[in-house]
């Protein structure tokens, strides 16, 4: 029916959210390092806490790949 939310049973719950956020967050990180060759982790954090948050990075993508193989 139009209008009717299906229910897939995967609800986007606060760790998705985190994890979403991060995967965009470093998408257009790596958009700009790629383009202009700024990288604005490193520019905003230095460089400890910018390989940091690309270890953060890092680990949301494999969250959401798993995440992603439960969906399937």
């Amino acid at each position: 029916m139009v209008g009717r939310k299906r229910d897939t049973g995967m609800e986007m719950n606060a760790m998705d959210q985190a994890a979403g956020a991060l995967l965009a967050l470093g998408a257009l990180n790596w958009g700009l390092v790629g383009l202009t060759n700024f990288d604005a982790f490193r520019a905003a954090f230095g460089r400890t806490a910018a390989r940091a948050a690309y270890g953060l990075v890092g680990a949301s993508a494999a969250y959401a790949v798993v995440r992603g193989m439960r969906a399937g």
